[in-house]
């Protein structure tokens, strides 16, 4: 599938790309650290309904297994990675956007 080799890529790209000397405080243990932490987490992607704000509903893909709490998604229609929260109706989007690794460090 094209959108699969597209996600790849994306975090190929984006893991390749990773100062962790400049990347958000610039502390590089801590971010070599975060680094590992978000590697360990990929998943094949998977194609998954995610909640939406207003009680709708899309289809996305999930990146990174949950942490119980917390998982990485890639939003076709925005071409952008989100940070969703695990809820007993299934991911839901809190609109945190961006590059994969940033979405998966904000928590």
């Amino acid at each position: 599938m094209r959108e699969i080799e597209h996600i790849k890529a994306r975090l190929a790209a984006e893991i390749d790309g990773f100062d962790p000397d400049s990347h958000g405080h610039g502390i590089g243990s801590w971010n070599r650290a975060i680094l590992a932490d978000f590697e360990a987490s990929l998943i094949e992607p998977q194609f998954i309904e995610v909640n939406l704000a207003g009680g709708l509903t899309d289809w996305a893909w999930a990146v990174t297994r949950t942490n119980g709490a917390y998982r990485v998604l890639w939003l076709p229609w925005l071409d952008q990675f989100s940070l969703a929260v695990e809820s007993r109706f299934g991911p839901v989007d809190i609109n945190v956007h961006g590059n994969a690794i940033g979405c998966f460090s904000s928590v």
